[in-house]
C-alpha cells in the first residue's frame, strides 16, 4: 500500500540525496511525497540500499543518490566546498579558465570573445555536443590579423590544462582550419589544428611552473567566411 506523507520537509539537495538520511539545511521545502514498495533491479539482481528509500514526487521518482552511483559501479563522494558531486575516480581540484579573469586578449576587438557561449549567445556546441563552460573566438578573414589571443597569470600555481577542441556547430561548413596554440613563458606547449565536423579534440597541456599562459586561435582563410573556434570545459587544474 502506498504511504502518503504529508507535509514532510525535505531538502531536495545533494545532503539528502547522498546520505538518504538528513536533509541539507541550504535549501528546504515542504511537500508531499508518496513512499511505495520500491524495488531496485540492476543487471538483473535485486539490490537494497544500505540507508533512505526512493520516493515519488510529482510523478518523479527520486532514489537515494549514493545508492545509484554504487549500484551503477561508481563511487560517489561531495565536495562541500565547490558543492560537486563526484561519480567514480575524483579529480585534482579545478578551475574553468571561463570563470577566472584572463590578463590580456589580443585581437580585433573584445567582442570577438565570448566565455561559456558563442558568438550567438548560443551554447557552445561541436559536433552536436554541447558544453556548459568553454571559450569561444570569432575569427574573421576580414580582419586585419586572423587570430585572437588570451594571456592568463597563473604565477606557477597550476598543474595542468585539458580542454575539448574544435569548430562550433554554428560554422560548421566553413572551410577553415582553426590553429589552436597553447604557449607557456614564450614557449609553444602544443599545436592543434581543427574543422568544422570534427569531433571535439580532447587535449591535456603539462603546465608545471607556468607563470604566464597563452592561448591562440588562428585560421588561414581560404574564403570570405568567418568561422568560431572554441574550447569546451577548459580547466586548469592545481
Amino acid at each position: 500500500m502506498k504511504d502518503k506523507v504529508k507535509g514532510l520537509v525535505l531538502g531536495l539537495t545533494i545532503g539528502t540525496m547522498i546520505t538518504g538520511v538528513s536533509a541539507y539545511a541550504a535549501s528546504t521545502a515542504k511537500i508531499e511525497v508518496i513512499y511505495d514498495n520500491l524495488k531496485y533491479m540492476v543487471d538483473g539482481n535485486q539490490k537494497v540500499p544500505s540507508s533512505g528509500q526512493g520516493f515519488i514526487y510529482q510523478g518523479t521518482t527520486y532514489v537515494p543518490l549514493r545508492f545509484a552511483g554504487e549500484a551503477a559501479g561508481k563511487e560517489v563522494t561531495w565536495d562541500g566546498k565547490n558543492k560537486t558531486i563526484w561519480f567514480g575516480k575524483k579529480d585534482s581540484a579545478f578551475k574553468y579558465l571561463s570563470d577566472i579573469p584572463y590578463a590580456r586578449m589580443d585581437g580585433r576587438s573584445v567582442n570577438d570573445l565570448d566565455l561559456n557561449q558563442n558568438y550567438d549567445r548560443e551554447k557552445i556546441t561541436i559536433a552536436g555536443k554541447q558544453y556548459q563552460k568553454g571559450i569561444s573566438t570569432y575569427i574573421s578573414p576580414y580582419a586585419l590579423t586572423q587570430k585572437l589571443s588570451l594571456d592568463y597569470n597563473l604565477n606557477g600555481k597550476f598543474k595542468k590544462f585539458t580542454g575539448e577542441l574544435g569548430v562550433d556547430d554554428k560554422t560548421k561548413n566553413a572551410p577553415e582550419n582553426v590553429t589552436i596554440t597553447f604557449i607557456g613563458d614564450d614557449k609553444e606547449l602544443s599545436r592543434f589544428s581543427v574543422k568544422g565536423g570534427d569531433n571535439p579534440l580532447p587535449v591535456t597541456v603539462d603546465l608545471t611552473g607556468v607563470l604566464k599562459f597563452r592561448i591562440v586561435f588562428e585560421i588561414d582563410p581560404k574564403s570570405s567566411d568567418f568561422v568560431y573556434g572554441a574550447i569546451g570545459d577548459a580547466k586548469i587544474f592545481d
